[in-house]
């Protein structure tokens, strides 16, 4: 390698060769840190000796330290022979004057006929009577034509402490400093090497993992030219030629270094000298010399290693049990200081995953659970995870063991719900076995019912009134979003109705009073998301949506999901998607629904294993069924579900989802039995809510189709005589089934009865399918012009929604002219309104093709009645049409119904 960044260096060493050659006796002084140079320069000296230049060459080395003058035997073994006197030890190992006086006066005798060039490399490993002869030799060497030229790294010492101070005294002693390569040095290096390492990118990773040390960077080079860099950069080969030039340093930096790395590598930013010393045995300044001299050779910058690679390579080399023992000394040693919980918990994980016994402290366990509530304040979920399982496995109280697991179960429903359900099945067993302890019965119910699990939910609810009851577990008399207990689950978003739920509690208080609804929207906007008030969120959500608001309950989705991806929650992302989802449905965006359907099951790992699936994809199912897609539906049903997903209420919405795709498909008794089971489901549970689930008015639907029209009319009346009747989207479904069970004189009544309602819940396609009644009605009774207005506004609702397959249903029943229209190019279409039609008439007629009266219209828009024919009859001339009826009904897709009234 050529020498780079070396010029000074290399002019020293060259004009110290000069002046002994000229006469004057030089002695240089070479130092560096492990792997800088320093033998590589020292040989260049040799090379630029001439034949009248005598060379004499040793080699410290540590089996020879303790072999009096093994490195002065070396020097003489290069001289002619009988040049000097025989050297030998005495038996005391220290070396006589009258010796060191006659090898002093051979080599002035040599020097006489030519220059002398010694070279000593390695010279702190040499042994101490050695160092007696090259002191000896420099203080009485300065006539003499010599050059002695010595490498000795930093940070360490000789046999002979005094050895470095006697070369400060002489004047004939000259030093030098090889340091490590700057970022410039590196690049020339790497663009002077064979290989595709000269690219400036390249090089600049080079020198950060070299650390600009010449040998780690020369490695480096090596194996990248073998293995250049892939898109994921480049990484140096596990025992590669980078691992073991990192051991070379390492060995040459001083004894121990491979455990001093180590250590470093396991304390990280918390290493004191102090702690290193505890850690290695050793005082605390003799560690704080060890980096010293790791981090002048670039292996560390500071007491940190430069790269990970570079750790990397130093951690390959010392054994699992060890770093497991370094870790378990850190984490006591760290605990005993006080640092954080996180910290300590840090290193007993990591002794863990290293096979460590974690046995030894009695404090493990606790310091697991603190550091796993510190790490969800972090946002780091996996970490907090493995301190939860790991103080699971450690711990041996069982009732220690149920609430660490009743814990683990609530933190793992952030990631991977189906996990977190396999996680209560210890607290469930201790429970039917009458060991629970009081205190575990709220935080289970509470998980239960977030996972949707009403039945083993009831199970501990009547625990807790037993034990309430006997006074035992106090009372939990609490009122409130926060606290109030409610034995339903997320997505399905039951609450307690008009029978008892299986715990045999009273049903709760009529949800959905304007009062409730503005509470649980305050509560929404102010409560900060934890594991502990989920359970209430979701029960304030659903409130908020199907029992008040559903625009309102959206928008808190909405930021729900945000909070949830800040906290790096991917399930409860799932959770509120899923939310919104069925939100979403309900306010027939078909298109929205499925998209975050889709967000909500890619948010989750295990899809099969989890019953909360279900209610994503009974979203997905239903809307891909609504816009006329049977296969993606099909796709979907036939995915694998959980087990355990018909024994939660995230299998009620599935059912009815599963029953819709079977009744578009034609299957009818078999969409019955699911509208039925789930039904009965809803009932068991004390569930049975049709402002969430109109099971009865769907089965109704199925009936009215098999032409069992008694029994329809039952299960429609069974509906009216609910409280939740009185719920517009309710009422408004209610009214349309009744009236399609009803005498045609009284069906025209109770279909514009459900139109109003539906009208008011803001369900478009519910007012789709009550609109197409209508119009058939109308046209039982010969009204074909009203007829027809009303189908095309019902196929126009339906389109704007993209409920296809309802559009496909009342496309017969439009008239011929909308039927040509719409088999007509759309572009062409939306292109001639936009050259013919203004903001204004747009709007107008878009309104009148979708059925509205001059009336309503001029109410929407906020116009008068004139206003509206005026812009009429300019829509009629433009459009060369001569009545309302010829108006396109196609031309919501110019301007929708939406668009139009903004």
């Amino acid at each position: 390698m050529d020498y780079v960044e070396r010029d000074l260096e290399i002019c020293t060493l060259r004009t110290a060769l000069d002046e002994c050659r000229g006469g004057a006796a030089r002695v240089v002084v070479i130092e560096g840190a492990a792997g800088c140079g320093k033998s590589e320069l020292i040989d260049s000296l040799t090379e630029w000796a001439d034949e009248d230049d005598l060379v004499l060459r040793a080699f410290g080395s540590p089996t020879e330290r303790d072999l009096p003058l093994g490195l002065m035997r070396q020097l003489t073994g290069d001289a002619p022979a009988g040049a000097f006197p025989e050297v030998s030890a005495p038996p005391d190992g220290a070396p006589q004057v009258s010796a060191m006086r006659g090898f002093q006066a051979a080599l002035e005798g040599l020097s006489a006929t030519r220059p002398v060039v010694i070279t000593v490399d390695d010279v702190h490993h040499a042994d101490s009577a050695s160092l007696s002869y090259l002191l000896h030799i420099v203080r009485h060497s300065r006539s003499t034509r010599m050059l002695l030229a010595l490498t000795m790294p930093l940070h360490q010492g000789t046999q002979d402490a005094s050895f470095g101070t006697e070369l400060l005294r002489s004047r004939n002693v000259r030093r030098i400093r090889l340091r490590r390569l700057t970022p410039e040095g590196c690049r020339r290096v790497a663009a002077s090497a064979p290989g595709p390492a000269s690219g400036e990118a390249v090089s600049g990773e080079l020198h950060a993992i070299s650390g600009g040390n010449p040998l780690l960077l020369r490695a480096l080079l090596e194996e990248h030219r073998s293995a250049p860099a892939t898109a994921d950069g480049f990484r140096p080969e596990q025992g590669g030629l980078f691992g073991q030039a990192v051991l070379t340093c390492l060995r040459h930096s001083g004894p121990r270094m491979l455990d001093v790395g180590a250590a470093l590598a396991v304390l990280g930013d918390a290493y004191t000298p102090e702690r290193a010393g505890t850690l290695l045995g050793v005082p605390a300044f003799s560690a704080a010399q060890s980096v010293a001299s790791l981090s002048a050779s670039g292996i560390l910058r500071g007491h940190r290693f430069p790269h990970p690679h570079t750790q990397t390579a130093v951690l390959d080399q010392v054994p699992a049990k060890v770093l497991a023992g370094l870790h378990l000394r850190t984490a006591e040693l760290l605990h005993l200081e006080g640092e954080s919980v996180t910290s300590v918990a840090g290193h007993l994980l990591d002794a863990a995953r290293l096979g460590g016994s974690l046995t030894v402290f009695p404090w493990t366990v606790d310091v697991l659970r603190e550091a796993t509530e510190e790490l969800l304040t972090q946002s780091d979920l996996t970490r907090a995870t493995q301190a939860l399982e790991l103080a699971h496995e450690l711990s041996g109280d069982e009732q220690q063991r149920v609430d660490i697991k009743t814990r683990l179960a609530a933190v793992t429903w952030r990631v991977n719900p189906g996990r977190a359900e396999k996680h209560l099945s210890a607290p469930l067993a201790l429970l039917r076995a009458g060991r629970l302890a009081a205190e575990h019965l709220a935080p289970l119910a509470g998980l239960l019912t977030c996972q949707g699990r009403v039945a083993e939910a009831g199970e501990v609810t009547s625990r807790i009134l037993r034990e309430t009851v006997a006074g035992s577990a106090g009372s939990r008399d609490r009122t409130g979003f926060e606290s109030r207990p409610d034995r339903t689950a997320d997505t399905p978003g039951v609450r307690g109705g008009n029978s008892r739920g299986p715990g045999g509690g009273a049903p709760e208080q009529e949800a959905g009073s304007s009062a409730e609804t503005s509470a649980a929207e305050r509560f929404l906007r102010t409560v900060v998301l934890t594991d502990d008030t989920l359970e209430p969120v979701m029960r304030a959500l659903r409130s908020l949506t199907y029992f008040g608001d559903p625009e309102r309950g959206a928008a808190c989705c909405r930021e729900l999901i945000a909070e949830a991806e800040r906290q790096k929650a991917p399930a409860w992302q799932a959770l509120f998607s899923s939310a919104l989802a069925a939100v979403l449905l309900r306010l027939s965006d078909l298109s929205a629904a499925e998209d975050y359907a889709r967000r909500a099951l890619d948010c989750l790992p295990e899809q099969s294993s989890s019953a909360f699936v279900g209610s994503p994809a009974a979203t997905l199912i239903r809307a891909r069924t609504l816009m006329g897609d049977h296969a993606a539906a099909a796709r979907q049903l036939h995915q694998p579900v959980a087990g355990t997903l018909f024994k939660s209420t995230h299998g009620l919405s599935y059912l009815r989802a599963r029953g819709h795709y079977l009744m578009a498909t034609h299957q009818l008794h078999a969409a019955l039995g699911d509208f039925l089971e789930a039904g009965r489901l809803a009932a068991s549970w004390g569930l049975d809510r049709p402002a969430v689930l109109p099971w009865r008015t769907d089965a109704a639907d199925v009936l009215f189709r098999l032409g069992e029209t008694q029994r329809a009319r039952a299960l429609v009346d069974q509906q009216f005589a609910d409280p939740d009747a009185r719920r517009p989207w309710v009422r408004g479904i209610s009214l349309r089934l009744r009236a399609m069970t009803s005498d045609p004189r009284q069906r025209l009544a109770l279909l514009n009865q459900s139109a109003d309602e539906l009208g008011r819940s803001g369900d478009r396609v519910e007012l789709a399918r009550t609109l197409a009644e209508l119009s058939r009605a109308l046209r039982a009774l010969s009204e074909p012009a009203r007829a027809d207005a009303v189908i095309r506004k019902a196929w126009n609702l339906a389109r704007e929604c993209g409920a296809e397959a309802l559009c496909e249903e009342f496309s017969p029943e439009l008239g011929p002219e909308d039927r040509m229209r719409r088999r007509g190019a759309p572009e062409e279409f939306c292109s001639d309104l936009d050259t013919k039609l203004s903001d204004s008439e747009r709007r107008v007629a878009t309104l009148a093709a979708s059925g509205y009266t001059n009336r309503e219209i001029s109410l929407k828009l906020h116009i008068t009645v004139s206003t509206v024919e005026q812009h009429l009859t300019r829509v009629y001339r433009k459009l060369n049409i001569t009545r309302r009826q010829d108006l396109p009904v196609d031309l919501h897709l110019a301007v929708s119904t939406a668009e139009a009234v903004r």
